[in-house]
């Protein structure tokens, strides 16, 4: 596989994370999660950081956070609000393949236990599913390679993404 990065982009329970350690080891990569440099970033867990900054300041803090990123041979797995920054989209783009981790509603509700202490970009008023309706379709609209996880294994889930970029390399080299 011949990618500067592999990025992965989706909703918050998705199994970015989890999938991209994976990968990472497969790969022998080095593993990325734009939440942790978030964190390290502002020395404070990701949900004190939204609850201090407000949403507007939020996503733009995030957004500044991807681009400063300029790594090679790296998984990167973002926070779920990145897709609202079309300049960090266009950087992450710049960076490697964009992969949108698939999910759907249902496996997200069921997984997210914590929403209320997950650092979400959600607004007054909106619900988890109008949250998953507003970025389900930007997702789709940067990604390079799409990978429902949904019923998969996280090695089934990562033997897709390997294969899936790997067609991709060949039909456009």
């Amino acid at each position: 596989m011949n990618h500067e990065n592999i990025i992965l982009i989706g909703m918050a329970a998705t199994g970015k994370s989890t999938l991209g350690k994976r990968l990472a080891r497969r790969l022998n990569w080095a593993f990325v999660d734009t939440d942790l440099l978030m964190e390290a970033w502002w020395g404070a867990p990701l949900q004190q950081i939204r609850d201090h900054l407000g949403l507007e300041a939020f996503v733009l803090a995030e957004a500044q956070q991807i681009q400063r990123l300029h790594l090679k041979r790296c998984i990167i797995a973002t926070g779920g609000s990145v897709v609202y920054s079309e300049d960090a989209m266009t950087h992450l783009q710049g960076q490697g393949h964009i992969v949108y981790i698939e999910t759907s509603f249902t496996s997200i509700s069921r997984r997210l236990t914590n929403p209320a202490s997950r650092g979400l970009a959600i607004g007054p008023g909106q619900t988890l599913k109008d949250l998953y309706d507003e970025r389900a379709p930007l997702y789709a609209r940067f990604a390079q390679l799409t990978v429902n996880t949904d019923g998969a294994s996280p090695e089934e889930s990562c033997s897709a993404i390997i294969e899936g970029l790997s067609r991709t390399a060949q039909e456009y080299p």
